[in-house]
């Protein structure tokens, strides 16, 4: 054989190294900065499903006769 059974899987190895640094290093800057926009959407979110009781409108009590 004159080729070796690893030739040219080094430029794949490298590629698949610098796309997996690339991908921590994304992750690292996205974890370290703070979406205060995206938390107040989902702090918002939040709040409008909560299942509080409210009284009923005053306009429902006065429109029914006694």
């Amino acid at each position: 054989m004159t080729v070796p059974p690893l030739f040219g899987w080094e430029f794949i190895v490298v590629v698949l190294l610098v796309l997996v640094a690339l991908a921590v290093a994304f992750f690292l800057m996205s974890a370290a900065g703070r979406n205060v926009s995206e938390r107040a959407e989902m702090q918002a979110w939040l709040d409008a499903r909560s299942n509080r009781r409210r009284e009923p409108s005053t306009e429902l009590r006065d429109a029914v006769p006694e």
